[in-house]
């Protein structure tokens, strides 16, 4: 399970909260006098997530995400689509004689109609995933309530284009 610590920046009434957290993949190779361009925005991003624990605003979380249903999710969405073809483009070669039509021009048709079924299953398979909940992130536990200062909580500006991050300037 993935886990990252985050401040929270705002609750809302349906049980969802919005939550600073460190941008850390993409600025962890950059170091003083590089201008890698990486994160244009903020060193911060705000995601909202599930609001299990409670939290309040100006609370340190822990927010998870479960890494084995990405896995799943991913491996859905890009292996579906890619058997679909391999699978139509096999049977479409293989039925081309009877069709009257070029193996080459079969394998293409049923390779395209394959690609698609297998894009529109992964999507509705992803869907369902999405409804249940299962692919978003959850406070999971408060580290420290009402945080009066954290790194996270200094200059936590979602919409300013401005900002570099701290190693990139």
């Amino acid at each position: 399970m993935a886990q990252r610590r985050g401040l929270v920046v705002r609750v809302e009434k349906d049980g969802w909260a919005q939550v600073a957290t460190e941008r850390k993949g993409a600025c962890d190779g950059c170091g003083p006098g590089h201008n890698c361009q990486s994160c244009l925005s903020t060193s911060k991003i705000v995601t909202q997530v599930l609001n299990k624990a409670g939290a309040k605003a100006g609370d340190l979380v822990t927010v998870s995400l479960d890494s084995e249903m990405i896995l799943k999710n991913a491996a859905v969405l890009y292996l579906l689509p890619v058997v679909g073809l391999v699978a139509s483009a096999l049977l479409g070669a293989d039925l081309s004689a009877d069709w009257g039509v070029s193996e080459t021009q079969a394998a293409i048709g049923f390779g395209v109609a394959g690609l698609c079924l297998g894009f529109f299953i992964a999507v509705f398979i992803s869907k369902r995933m999405s409804a249940n909940n299962r692919l978003t992130p959850i406070i999971s536990r408060i580290i420290q309530p009402g945080a009066k200062y954290s790194p996270l909580s200094h200059n936590v500006q979602p919409d300013n284009k401005k900002n570099m991050c701290a190693g990139c300037h």
